[in-house]
């Protein structure tokens, strides 16, 4: 099963409230709950290409399943 598509956030209920939780401040929250994210996949096998449009930023992911990568999240946390 693939992936592929573009998908768009419809709703996000407590949204703000998840941020908060998580150590944001009111500011990224407000400018989160607004965000208008859209995400494109496109799968081929194991390898993915991901790239998410917001009004903060956008950013094109590659991975492939089980292989570890770097990631930034909007507010400059490094993931891996």
């Amino acid at each position: 099963m693939a992936f592929n598509g573009t998908w768009k956030v419809d709703r996000n209920d407590n949204y703000e409230k998840l941020m908060e939780a998580m150590g944001f401040n009111i500011v990224k929250r407000k400018i989160g709950a607004h965000d208008n994210l859209k995400i494109t996949i496109h799968q081929d096998g194991n390898k993915f290409v991901i790239k998410e449009s917001s009004n903060l930023r956008t950013i094109e992911l590659e991975f492939t399943l089980g292989v570890n990568f770097e990631y930034s999240l909007a507010d400059g946390t490094e993931l891996s």
